[in-house]
């Protein structure tokens, strides 16, 4: 049987919606489903099924306002959380990550309980979706070699909140200046991506600063 082009797109509108639920990244999975989700309203338009329109037209709105909400109002969505240590849930966190963490990181773990260092947690309301750490150095500046969030979260710009334009670590704990230290290839990309530069023995500031 012979499909026509509007079943060839209510299909592919189908397809697109599936592969949205398969996405690791909340983001991903919000834009994709809202391209799917949109693309199916178009397709119950054409057919003249409105409670097609109806529903998926629902599901858009839902998607834009949430990323509205994470991408947009993320200091309404976010917040930074200092923890001490010793504690439960940063061992239990680092040690569940620890596969990751040592690729990401590879030096951390040999610091991580260093008694000086400082610990924060990056939540959305109540949960734990990140964790920073560091220690100060002289004239308040925090030396931050540790930027970890989980991969559901990844595309939530969080480290542009938390280190970068946002500054929420810096506004919120009274530091005079952020400074990072690179860890990794991947980590030197990504703080070139927060907008940092690379200056001596290896550290890294924020253009701003």
């Amino acid at each position: 049987m012979e499909l026509s082009g509007v079943e060839i797109f209510g299909y592919c509108a189908s397809a697109v919606i599936a592969f949205s639920l398969t996405r690791s990244s909340i983001i991903k999975l919000r834009w994709y489903n809202l391209f799917g989700a949109s693309s199916f309203c178009v397709y119950g338009i054409i057919i003249n099924a409105y409670p097609v329109v109806v529903l998926n037209g629902f599901i858009a709105l839902t998607n834009i306002f949430f990323l509205t909400r994470v991408l947009v109002n993320v200091e309404n969505q976010f917040s930074i959380l200092q923890v001490s240590r010793p504690s439960n849930y940063v061992d239990f966190f680092l040690e569940y990550h620890q596969q990751e963490i040592k690729r990401l990181f590879p030096r951390f773990m040999k610091v991580a309980a260093a008694p000086v260092r400082k610990y924060y947690f990056l939540t959305e309301r109540t949960e734990v979706v990140g964790m920073l750490s560091g220690y100060e150095e002289c004239e308040n500046i925090f030396i931050v070699d540790f930027d970890f969030v989980i991969p559901a979260y990844r595309d939530c710009r969080l480290g542009h909140f938390s280190i970068g334009h946002g500054q929420q670590l810096m506004k919120s704990f009274g530091y005079g200046q952020i400074v990072a230290l690179a860890d990794s290839l991947e980590h030197e990309n990504y703080l070139t991506q927060l907008g940092f530069t690379p200056k001596k023995n290896g550290r890294w500031t924020y253009n701003n600063n």
